[in-house]
């Protein structure tokens, strides 16, 4: 028996010859970055794994957290609210696309908001405030603009509520007697 071999024992005790060999393709598939359970599995099937060894290969990884839907969830969101912050309906929906259930996804993201000290309403402030940016600043435009704005957060996947609370606020219907 090689070093190599007994080390693999070491690591992946009881483990077959094509458990290895899956649990290997997983790590590799990992190794690129976070991953959910059901992308992983996917890869697994797709390398030609019965489900048996794909169960048994997600059994140990999650075992040892390789593979965790609740932290990859977390780790999405800190993300989105970082670099691209969208609604909570959004984040549920793009999380249950990469095969993340709505009851896993929605009690991580909103406690994530709350570790974050945010809420839905601050980020559709933040999105307001940069596309009002590159929105033109001619009176006549204000509308125009506003319609914008409420399109561009309702894309996002922002609350209708919270999107004409939003843009009320940063953007007036009127401001200073101005028309539009």
């Amino acid at each position: 028996m090689s070093e190599e071999t007994r080390e693999e024992d070491r690591a992946l005790p009881g483990a077959s010859e094509v458990e290895r060999r899956a649990v290997d393709a997983a790590l590799n598939f990992l190794s690129y970055r976070q991953r959910t359970a059901q992308e992983v599995r996917r890869k697994l099937a797709e390398r030609g794994f019965s489900p048996e060894t794909i169960e048994s290969a997600m059994g140990r990884l999650c075992a040892v957290g390789l593979v965790d839907d609740e932290a990859f969830v977390a780790a999405y969101v800190r993300d989105r609210l970082a670099h691209r912050p969208v609604g909570v309906r959004r984040m549920a929906q793009e999380l249950y696309l990469k095969g993340i259930p709505r009851e896993v996804a929605q009690p991580v993201i909103e406690r994530v908001l709350r570790a974050e000290g945010a809420d839905e309403r601050s980020l559709a402030c933040r999105v307001v405030e940069k596309k009002r940016r590159t929105l033109s600043s001619r009176p006549g435009d204000r509308a125009v603009a506003r319609r914008r704005l409420r399109d561009h957060l309702i894309r996002r996947g922002f609350e209708p509520r919270l999107v004409r609370e939003a843009v009320d606020e940063l953007l007036p219907p009127k401001e200073h007697g101005a028309e539009g």
